[in-house]
């Protein structure tokens, strides 16, 4: 518990809040680009795996194979998010609905958006947490190791860049589909229901909920540290009451029953 006092909260914690203020900067000098909160969301994860990894006593390999991990999953989304939403301008009418009644006074658009920023370092402070036990996890990855729990972790870790493939895949079949309809290729009322998609609404949600979840069982190494399931349990909570809610009740608004149908014959995140 002193450890994580130290660590996390001393470190950590200030550390996330630090990244949320220089992209919350970033957003004010930018042009008030609502959606770099998003950039910012993937940073702060690899920047908590950085603070994680430069106190972590393990071994050497073992800490470079968890932060090129976490920076793959870090970068990948972050720099997607960037280049099709960011630098091209894209306006989410998600973040247009929750802050418009702040419209007419910028100061208070301002605050709020701040809020937003640090709330939400709060929550990737919690869903971060499977990375403070995975730096203290020495897995060796050599033929003897191979035993017990380890079993568990190497198989999780293992799993990790698939998902983020996954993940991947998903976010790209989705951009696809809207440029085929923005060049008026295919109606503009149709939903994306191929690939990934095709049984999911969410897949790219799906996927990375399975990565943090490896992420997790991949710490597990003794009792306290079953403690990491929090990260991943905080992240489905996130997106089971705050994100999918906002996304999906949008979706209805514009939809309507076309939109309902398709709810009745898909999974909200299940490919399969």
């Amino acid at each position: 518990m002193i450890y994580f006092v130290e660590v996390a909260l001393i470190w950590a914690l200030p550390a996330i809040l630090i990244n949320k203020l220089v992209f919350y900067l970033v957003y004010k000098i930018g042009g008030n680009h609502e959606c770099i909160v998003d950039v910012a969301y993937s940073i702060s994860h690899l920047v908590a795996g950085v603070v994680y990894c430069i106190f972590s006593t393990i071994s050497t390999p073992a800490r470079i194979i968890n932060i090129v991990l976490v920076a793959i999953w870090s970068l990948r989304l972050g720099g997607f998010l960037c280049v099709t939403r960011v630098l091209v301008g894209f306006k989410d009418e998600r973040y247009d609905n929750i802050f418009s009644e702040y419209n007419a006074d910028k100061f208070k658009k301002d605050v709020m958006v701040f809020v937003q920023f640090m709330f939400q370092g709060l929550i990737v402070f919690v869903t971060s947490i499977p990375l403070y036990f995975l730096f203290l996890n020495d897995l060796t990855w050599e033929p003897d190791s191979f035993n017990g729990l380890n079993v568990m972790n190497y198989i999780a870790l293992s799993i990790i860049p698939f998902s983020i493939c996954f993940e991947a895949t998903a976010d790209i079949q989705l951009e696809r589909f809207k440029k085929l309809k923005q060049q008026g290729l295919i109606p503009k009322d149709e939903l994306m229901e191929t690939g990934l998609w095709r049984k999911s609404r969410h897949p790219n949600l799906f996927f990375d909920l399975v990565t943090w979840f490896c992420f997790a069982l991949a710490a597990i190494h003794d009792a306290i540290s079953v403690c990491a399931l929090i990260g991943p349990v905080a992240l489905f909570c996130v997106m089971e009451f705050l994100t999918t809610p906002l996304t999906e009740a949008h979706m209805k608004k514009k939809r309507g029953d076309l939109y309902e149908q398709y709810v009745g014959r898909t999974n909200k995140y299940l490919v399969m």
